[in-house]
Order: structure tokens, then sequence, then C-alpha cells
């Protein structure tokens, strides 16, 4: 669940690696480990993520960092960078201590913030939170309506959203608005 960004382009940056469901922030996730890719990083691993940043943002490399043990499960922080080069000057050892201090606040803001079990903490009523909660109600939506899982669901948004040139949250979005999930269909 992506808290925000700090620019509008750097959560355009999000939306597309969430969209190709695939990139340095979902290794960094799964992995526990740094990742530092530059473009030619970017296009050998992950060829549909770096299609969509390389053409749509001014950024050329990605350092994701490892979140955890976070609040409510692993995650990244991505940093987003213009300058290929400054990864190689980037302090590695600068950079995982900066990953460990956010996580130690996110899950200082989750513990000691008032907040009711089905509410949640604050941090997960913002924008971009809410944006991305929407997805999850329309894969709900699409899974129920075509009789699909769940992740078959995400992965017919996600086609959907790459082919039109959209992010999964804008088509998640149309769904919630009274697009019909039939819609998504291969070949409809």
């Amino acid at each position: 669940m992506p808290l925000g960004g700090s620019s509008a382009v750097a959560s355009a940056a999000e939306r597309m690696q969430f969209t190709a469901g695939e990139g340095p922030c979902t290794a960094s996730q799964r992995t526990g480990q740094p990742v530092f890719a530059v473009e030619e990083d970017l296009r050998r691993r992950w060829p549909m993520f770096a299609d969509l940043l390389l053409g749509g943002t001014p950024f050329r490399a990605v350092i994701a960092l490892p979140l955890r043990p976070g609040p409510y499960g692993d995650g990244a922080l991505d940093l987003y960078v213009t300058r290929a080069a400054a990864v190689a000057e980037l302090d590695v050892f600068a950079a995982v201590a900066v990953g460990e201090l956010v996580t130690s606040a996110l899950t200082d803001a989750a513990v000691w913030s008032s907040w009711s079990p089905a509410e949640g903490p604050g941090w997960l009523h913002g924008p971009v939170p809410r944006r991305r909660a929407a997805v999850w109600e329309a894969i709900g939506k699409v899974s129920v309506a075509l009789d699909v899982d769940p992740t078959d669901a995400l992965a017919l948004l996600r086609t959907d959203a790459y082919t039109a040139g959209r992010s999964v949250d804008e088509v998640a979005a149309d769904l919630l608005a009274g697009r019909p999930p039939e819609d998504l269909r291969p070949g409809d």
C-alpha cells in the first residue's frame, strides 16, 4: 500500500510499477535487500516497468530500500533518480540506515497513535492509500462478476491498464464508477 510520494512524478512512477506488477520495489520487498537499478538493469530485469518509467518520467534509475519488519508487513521505500550516475555515488550503508529509520517511524506511528482497529492508522486515510484501496475493491468486483480468483482479476486490470496507457488505479476508478467488469475479458 503506497503511503505517498515526494512529487507528482514520483507518485506516477509508483503507479507505473504497480501497473507493471514488477520492479525494484517488489524485488526489495520480496528479498528484504536493497535494490539498485540503473536504466540497463531496469530494461533487463523489469522490461514492462522500464517501458513505462523511462517513457513517461525523467527517472533513469531506482533505488528500493526494504522496510522490514514493518507495522503491517514488509514494504519498500523507492527513490527515483534522474541521473543514473547518482546510484554509484550513493552510500549504501546510509541508504540502508534511512530505510531502517523510516521503518522505525512508521512502526512508532502505528503503535503510539490512537486509532481503532476498524479505522486503522491515520496515514492509511490519505489520498494515495485511498486510491490504492479502490484497486482492491475493484479486484473484488471483477473477481465476482467474472468468476475469477483475485490474482487473475488483478492481472486483467493490469493488462487493461498497460494496453490503454493508463494506471491500474485509473482502471479501478472506472470500474467503481460503473464501467462493466466484462470489458476486461480478453478479446472483448
